[in-house]
């Protein structure tokens, strides 16, 4: 797929001429976070972005200051021409789109790409499943649990029940000689096995569902021979099987064969000599694999074991081919085939399409798979003290099973650390693990964003619908950061979730069954907001299975060190400057402080201390800040607007700590909105 396809063309731009004025005037029209600057040729030569703006404004700058002086000048291009590969190669979001001339014709981001191809996505999946539930071949498959996860129209024809009667049920009540839950346990199939359903003979092939090496289900594919078994059991019982199978095959229109064990022909058809170009009396006796090409006739012949609905390449095209032994008294004395060569244009293009289809396919889920991956394992957490090894130990018992996990911590103790250990140690570790922060989405967004919406449910919802959080973690795990955030009528909605383990669209008409593990975390007492009615005891009694109470920095004040030599290593490579040491003193003063803000604080303070660093190689107290060793070291002139942020930063600590770390009476304190708290708290780390 071409970049011109997907990107958006004739984008808003600025002139480099422009003033300041102007480009805030641009920004605040089209309510976009940064502008294409172009020169008088149409040429792209830099970047207007709202972060520009505000750090000319602080500086000072006059409004009437041209865009080329104060434009960021590095950017991203590609070309129109180029394949949208190309830009997932690239760490940039963002790309300007030119021609070849250098032209500006569009924007790209990551986000529409993304869009376009789970678009695309959805059409091949609607289309597969179409296909399996047009196919002759009754198909049913079940997951771990021997419930039946997918049951086919053919499949309701020969078990003689609808797919709303039997889907979500033990298949052991709708099929009481399957030997699906055998698949699963032994993890190996069975093939051309014969099966009695009700007036039905059918051959089954069942195979175990695997997702790498991981058993995730089984799958059972019956093939309806009631009518061949029949015919056969009628030639038995006549004297002059030949002459009677003669005429079958005369009246035939598809292509039979029959061949005995070694796999010579001893029949076929008109139809089918027809199709081949031969003369009958000319390839009766030849052997099978002399006449047809790609042919299994003598295979199967000689292992008794059918082939049914194969694919079969003769003269260039794809066919479907049926491959049945003939067996008397327990042994394979031949086999009869069927070729079915109508549309045979249309089924070669069919199967060239689900190959395509196929192919796609994967590409997507693994577009997916790195959108929602977890990045820490236990090894990330650091740490020796006996308080943070009886967590992680008993965290690392959690992760072998799939209840649900409650995370309780002060900001700053590293509990989202924790939840991705988890799951990268669980047996979900392949699939997607999905955060999602309670408190930093507004209200009214929160359960489109956790459940998704179908198209045209209200008013501004994206065409195609929207999938949630709970079917992107399928199969894997939700983390719900901030979990006390979450208002009391979607505290509603999750508890049924929990209970049903479904989750139903805004505008959907019924539910979609999920497999999700959920890891909650909160810095508040839920107990508490119990008792207060702040949170629901149904909700918080399914949620605490397993706790991990996660001990505050100030509890275990012989993991600094470790936190320190880890921390300084990290954050030299971040700053690009070689600090690897740190006097004894500075680290006394270290272990001796309080940290309210935890692991996150210890942190910022060793940044800021690497930054103060101008030529030695070693942290010094002079490098820490006045609230831990109680001195005011010298330090150079700041401008205005780093004494602003400062000043802002530590409003939000003081903020914090006086409302026991409750980010909603923060922002209130403040008189700030929530999201704006959330804001400048990534901006600062905090």
């Amino acid at each position: 797929m071409k970049i011109k396809e997907v990107m958006s063309p004739n984008p808003v731009t600025l002139s480099e001429e422009d003033t300041l004025q102007q480009a805030a005037d641009t920004l605040g029209k089209y309510k976009i976070d940064s502008l294409p600057v172009v020169n008088k040729r149409g040429k792209p030569v830099g970047i207007f972005s709202k972060h520009t703006f505000l750090k000319v404004i602080a500086e000072g700058k006059n409004i009437n200051t041209k865009v080329e002086e104060i434009m960021e000048k590095e950017y991203s291009s590609v070309n129109q021409e180029d394949n949208t590969s190309i830009v997932f190669d690239r760490r940039e979001d963002k790309f300007l789109v030119v021609d070849d001339e250098n032209n500006l014709v569009g924007i790209l981001t990551k986000t529409d790409l993304l869009k376009v191809y789970y678009e695309r996505l959805k059409y091949i999946t609607t289309n597969l499943n179409a296909m399996l539930e047009s196919a002759n071949n009754a198909i049913i498959a079940i997951d771990l649990e021997y419930k039946i996860t997918y049951f086919n129209k053919s499949a309701e024809k020969i078990v003689g029940k609808s797919k709303g009667e039997v889907l979500g049920k033990d298949i052991r009540e709708i099929l009481p000689q399957t030997r699906l839950p055998a698949v699963v346990q032994s993890g190996e199939g069975e093939i051309g096995k014969t099966l009695k359903i009700n007036d039905y003979t059918v051959i089954v092939n069942r195979n175990p569902i695997k997702v790498g090496d991981k058993i995730i289900g089984a799958v059972s594919v019956f093939q309806d021979i009631t009518d061949y078994e029949n015919v056969i059991m009628e030639l038995d019982k006549q004297r002059n099987i030949t002459d009677i199978l003669n005429t079958v095959m005369e009246l035939a229109y598809d292509g039979i064969l029959v061949v005995d064990k070694k796999g010579y022909i001893t029949m076929i058809s008109d139809a089918y000599c027809k199709f081949l170009g031969v003369i009958k009396d000319e390839v009766i006796g030849k052997h099978v694999t002399e006449v047809i090409e790609n042919t299994r006739m003598h295979i199967v012949a000689e292992t008794g074991v059918p082939e049914v609905a194969d694919l079969q390449k003769i003269k260039g095209n794809y066919m479907i081919a049926t491959r049945i032994p003939i067996i008397k008294d327990g042994e394979s004395v031949g086999a009869v085939g069927k070729v079915i060569f109508r549309n045979v244009k249309e089924l070669d293009t069919l199967y060239k399409k689900v190959s395509k289809m196929e192919k796609q396919l994967e590409h997507y889920k693994g577009q997916l798979k790195m959108l929602n991956t977890s990045k820490y394992s236990f090894n990330s957490i650091i740490g020796k003290s006996n308080a943070l090894e009886e967590v992680k130990m008993f965290a690392k018992k959690a992760s072998l099973t799939d209840s649900n996990v409650l995370i309780i911590g002060e900001s700053g103790t590293g509990k989202e650390l924790f939840a991705h250990a988890i799951h990268n140690a669980s047996s979900r570790s392949d699939f997607p693990f999905v955060k999602v922060n309670c408190a930093a989405i507004p209200n009214e967004l929160l359960e489109s964003e956790l459940f998704g919406y179908e198209e045209g449910s209200f008013t501004g919802a994206k065409k195609g619908g929207k999938i949630g959080k709970f079917e992107l973690a399928d199969g894997g795990t939700i983390f719900l950061d901030e979990i006390g955030d979450m208002p009391l009528q979607m505290q509603a909605k999750l508890l049924r979730v929990l209970q049903e383990r479904e989750v139903e669209r805004i505008g959907a008409i019924g539910a979609k069954k999920i497999d999700t593990r959920i890891i909650a975390a909160t810095n508040q007492n839920l107990e508490l907001m119990v008792k207060e009615g702040k949170f629901r005891g149904d909700l918080y009694y399914r949620l605490n299975v397993l706790t991990l109470n996660i001990p505050p920095l100030r509890e275990r004040p012989e993991d600094i060190e470790d936190l320190v030599v880890h921390m300084m290593d990290k954050l030299s490579n971040k700053l690009g400057k070689y600090v690897n040491k740190i006097s004894h003193e500075a680290m006394e003063y270290l272990k001796k402080y309080h940290w309210p803000g935890n692991v996150r604080e210890l942190e910022n303070v060793l940044e800021r201390a690497i930054n103060l660093i101008e030529r030695d190689t070693t942290i010094q107290v002079i490098h820490l800040p006045e609230k831990i060793t109680g001195q005011t070291p010298l330090r150079k002139i700041k401008s205005l607007t780093e004494i602003i942020e400062e000043a802002e930063r530590q409003g939000i600590i003081d903020a914090l700590r006086i409302c026991n770390n409750n980010r909603s009476e923060a922002a209130r304190l403040l008189k700030i909105s929530r999201s704006s708290l959330y804001e400048k708290m990534g901006k600062y780390n905090l």
